[in-house]
């Protein structure tokens, strides 16, 4: 597809190069500007990275509508020693795919939570901890083995050190490993406030 690269909504740059040695390595990388066919972008590093160029790269742009992939050319690295920079230059794409929205951003990450699961005479509050999220859905780890029906609705509490979300969710899946019960849930009434919330915590892991 056609991408029209607005810097305005553009986060920032993921490349995989590879080192003298043939391995593969990720670099992250903030835009700085665009000039003609050329895409400037740099990063703070305390070290001179070496990377061989030029060389075809795989370039990942990470904006507020998703991930967009394609393959480039990177033609040169600089290392500013007085500002401890790495400055890249790399060719403009003139095609990108598109590769995942936004809110299907899965990361993991680990801050409490609490689940209210409902029964016939009782709400039972059951501590938690959350071990993945997207602003689609959340898996949790649980203390010990809890029965969910097919469908089962429950009330969660997610507890972030900048906000606490209170959310409905329909139970999915449990899995086992690493001796840890998990649970997956589907956020059933998540409001636009607090999906922008997980979705921004997703883009910025």
């Amino acid at each position: 597809m056609k991408f029209d690269l607005n810097l305005e909504e553009i986060n920032y740059i993921k490349f995989l190069y590879k080192d003298r040695y043939n391995f593969s390595h990720y670099i992250k990388a903030a835009i700085q500007k665009l000039e003609d066919k050329y895409l400037f972008a740099g990063v703070k590093s305390e070290k001179n990275i070496i990377i061989e160029t030029p060389q075809e790269v795989v370039l990942s742009f990470i904006s507020d509508n998703g991930l967009y992939k394609s393959t480039t050319t990177l033609n040169f690295v600089r290392y500013d020693e007085q500002e401890q920079y790495l400055f890249f230059s790399l060719i403009v794409p003139k095609e990108v795919e598109y590769q995942q929205n936004r809110e299907y951003f899965r990361v993991e990450i680990h801050e409490k939570a609490e689940l209210t699961q409902k029964n016939e005479s009782k709400a039972i509050n059951v501590p938690a901890e959350i071990h993945d999220i997207s602003a689609n859905g959340v898996r949790i780890v649980l203390p010990e083995t809890i029965s969910f029906a097919e469908g089962e609705e429950v009330n969660l509490k997610l507890f972030f050190p900048q906000k606490e979300i209170i959310t409905t969710a329909q139970f999915v899946r449990t899995d086992e490993d690493d001796n840890q019960f998990k649970a997956s849930f589907h956020f059933t009434n998540l409001n636009t406030k607090d999906l922008d919330f997980i979705s921004r915590l997703c883009l910025k892991k």
